[in-house]
């Protein structure tokens, strides 16, 4: 396992891969496979609350506190197909209109920039909206693994364009990422696209295609390369 994790984060990621691969394996419908990876995100929660209770109380993250939500988050597509099938069945016509509007701009940007560009600029993501995110409950991975102890150097560091201050929460952030590695290390052993996408422009896609979600199940890379991020 990676350095850095505690052997109570190895024995969780090792545990949550096992646990997510196991299930998938026992998925018979393809169709039903996304719903599988969908409900091992109750793992990032439960590996919060059994965090130490000190490490829990010094979380300065809130309801409106949006600094994190204008970093460039990379997912894989599954986590965009999650976030992409919770829009469809909750937002309106004239919300699914305007998000994919919004999402379309995104990617035009993202295509249109340059990769040698060390620091990109930050922005909002295509999902806030009056400063919390709209999809709360199928927000990516990375969204729920980070939490900060300091929502003021959060945000000096948006202002600032860098991380200058850590704000990290020792005794959380290992745990969530063991969950969030583990997720995905099942769902690439189970042969699903586990290229990392950039998740506007990816979303966009597969608000726009139906066929990202049948290329997913089919085991195929499911957006364009363009999405890709990196």
């Amino acid at each position: 396992m990676g350095a850095g994790f505690t052997p109570a984060e190895e024995k969780l990621f090792f545990a949550t891969a096992d646990a997510v691969q196991r299930k998938l394996a026992e998925t018979r419908d393809s169709g039903q496979a996304l719903a599988t990876v969908a409900a091992a995100f109750e793992r990032f929660d439960r590996a919060f609350d059994s965090a130490p209770a000190a490490a829990r109380a010094s979380v300065a993250c809130r309801a409106g506190c949006d600094t994190c939500c204008h970093e460039r988050v990379a997912v894989q597509a599954h986590e965009v197909l999650i976030a992409a099938e919770h829009v469809q069945r909750h937002f309106s016509p004239a919300e699914l209109e305007t998000l994919i509007a919004r999402a379309a701009r995104h990617r035009a940007a993202f295509v249109a920039r340059d990769p040698a560009e060390a620091a990109p600029p930050r922005t909002p993501c295509v999902l806030l909206r009056g400063g919390n995110c709209s999809i709360y409950t199928a927000r990516p991975e990375a969204c729920r693994a980070h939490h900060s102890n300091d929502a003021a150097a959060c945000r000096t560091n948006l202002e600032q364009g860098n991380e200058a201050i850590d704000v990290h929460v020792r005794g959380v952030r290992g745990r969530m990422f063991a969950v969030m590695l583990g997720i995905d290390q099942a769902v690439e052993a189970e042969g699903f696209d586990d290229r990392a996408y950039d998740f506007g422009s990816a979303l966009h896609a597969a608000l726009t295609d139906s066929l990202c979600a049948i290329r997913w199940q089919r085991r195929e890379a499911a957006f364009p390369d363009e999405c890709l991020e990196g």
